[in-house]
């Protein structure tokens, strides 16, 4: 019985790596490609952006400019398996606005550096983007700016602008992950086998999995941007995404929550905050978001809520007429 087992193990062993070895002839994953969709992506942005690889004191940090850099700076904070190049409809109108826009690849994520993580703790976590957000900000002399910030670049937005009094004048959380402690069990499922983990082991079926889950929607397919995601997905090194998985945790098989949420360590802010909602959001539903309004609201901090509508967890992509609206309300510089 032992040695069936065992030819049982081998077998799957080498079936696993052949599809892995199929996937890579058939979805390639390099550098180069990265670059060629990443720039594909970026050209339907209608303006001219210049991308840089900001040297830091430890890692490189990708870096997207656009507008004129004597104007206000303006900082993007991408989400979850995301990049900076997710804003490419965004750029030109918030030049527009009058803003030096720079959109940042957090560290671990996009086309940033993936340092190995090993941290094991929430605190763990949270230093290790903020610490490299913190150096970056540095390196860019960036003393004074506006942030908009998505999902869990929300969350990290909002501990950044907390423990860094007086360095951000504006601040806009669009569908913040991580507002209360209660999680989806699927959700959980999803930080714990996170996509990376999955493009990166599996090949072939990997890809399976990312074409079976993957929105469908024409925002998530144009120009090239789906191609983009496995791209970056599959990047190597377990990093950004790894410490995304030590802010929750299990309690028990089917109960996953979040370690450290929103909601239990609010504190007044000293600049206007701008907390932007979808009422499609499968992820951050809206009610949700709207208590974390109201309870920020409470700290006596300035500020205001607005509904995207007809939009799931990514409205600057989805629906970005209606977002250049919203965010125009606050943006705007005379």
């Amino acid at each position: 019985m032992p040695f069936n087992m065992l030819g049982l193990a081998s077998n799957f062993a080498i079936l696993l790596e052949a599809q892995r070895l199929i996937g890579r002839v058939v979805k390639p994953v390099s550098e180069e490609n990265v670059d060629r969709v990443d720039q594909k992506v970026l050209q339907a942005s209608g303006i001219e952006l210049r991308q840089e690889f900001i040297q830091c004191e430890k890692y490189k940090i990708r870096t997207v400019f656009a507008g004129n850099p004597a104007d206000q700076p303006l900082v993007l904070i991408h989400g979850h398996s995301m990049s900076s190049t997710l804003f490419y409809r965004n750029f030109a109108d918030l030049v527009d606005m009058g803003y030096y826009v720079i959109g940042m690849d957090l560290l671990g994520w996009g086309r940033s550096e993936r340092p190995l993580y090993t941290g094991r703790t929430s605190e763990d976590s949270i230093l290790f983007y903020l610490e490299s957000f913190d150096d970056w900000r540095r390196k860019l002399q960036l003393e004074n700016f506006s942030i908009i910030s998505h999902s869990i670049g929300a969350y990290l937005a909002y501990e950044f602008a907390r423990t860094h009094p007086g360095v951000v004048t504006r601040l806009m959380l669009i569908t913040p992950a991580a507002i209360e402690r209660k999680l989806a069990f699927y959700r959980g499922i999803y930080f714990t086998l996170t996509p990376q983990m999955v493009g990166r082991r599996f090949g072939l079926l990997g890809y399976l999995l990312f074409e079976l889950k993957f929105p469908g929607e024409g925002p998530y397919t144009q120009n090239g941007l789906k191609d983009l995601t496995w791209q970056l997905n599959c990047r190597p090194t377990p990093s950004g995404d790894i410490a995304i998985k030590n802010l929750i945790e299990f309690e028990s098989w089917n109960k996953p929550v979040v370690k450290r949420p929103l909601l239990d360590h609010l504190e007044r802010l000293d600049m206007p905050v701008h907390i932007v909602a979808a009422d499609m959001d499968t992820l951050t539903p809206a009610p949700v978001v709207e208590r974390l309004y109201k309870a920020l609201e409470e700290t006596g901090t300035n500020c205001t809520y607005d509904m995207a509508v007809e939009s799931d967890h990514c409205p600057f992509l989805e629906v970005p007429d209606q977002f250049r609206r919203i965010t125009a309300q606050y943006f705007v510089r005379e």
